[in-house]
């Protein structure tokens, strides 16, 4: 029996030929902010005086209002300032991280959506707080790899559950956490 095997005719063809057999073989995540734009998000933060760091937040409140009314509303129930204050930090890290990720302005997170992150959220800190103690390192990785945002993730995991927080009762950290992962993946599908 003769093997035979049609040329691709053109550069087309291959091209769809090779994304298909691509996407069978390899996951593809768009949109996601890697460990370097974080890194560069913090570095540009620090690095930036007050009125910089004004400015920057001023743009961000400007682009994102319902981010920032739904980081406010959470902010406000957790009554602890130096928490709330930290919410706002992290928000600026995550928005800009994302910013410099795609390299261009974010399209604005709409009202309606801001629903679909309320439900988001609070699924996810459902899932948080049902962790076992056994397995709680397991249960952690393994959220971050289904988020849609695996690096920020990672980053928010690592300063919400740190010694830095061990003042706050173990479900506003949660909480915390939760709607900073969703704020985070929002942003990153804008």
């Amino acid at each position: 029996m003769d093997f035979y095997y049609k040329p691709i005719a053109d550069v087309e063809s291959f091209s769809k030929l090779w994304l298909n057999l691509k996407s069978k073989i390899m996951p593809v995540r768009e949109n996601v902010v890697a460990d370097s734009a974080i890194d560069l998000a913090l570095e540009h933060l620090e690095n930036m005086n007050d009125q910089e760091l004004n400015n920057l937040f001023e743009r961000m409140s400007i682009q994102q209002p319902n981010i920032m009314g739904f980081v406010v509303g959470l902010s406000e129930g957790l009554e602890d300032e130096e928490a709330a204050e930290d919410l706002f930090y992290l928000t600026t890290i995550i928005w800009h991280s994302v910013e410099l990720s795609k390299n261009d302005v974010l399209l604005t997170v709409s009202e309606e959506a801001l629903t679909a992150l309320e439900n988001r959220m609070t699924n996810l800190f459902e899932e948080i707080i049902s962790f076992s103690e056994e397995n709680d390192e397991d249960d952690m990785k393994n959220l971050i790899g289904a988020s849609s945002q695996p690096s920020l993730v990672s980053y928010l995991a690592d300063e919400f559950f740190s010694e830095q927080y061990l003042r706050l009762p173990e479900e506003k950290i949660a909480k915390m956490f939760a709607c900073m992962t969703v704020v985070g993946e929002s942003l990153g599908e804008a």
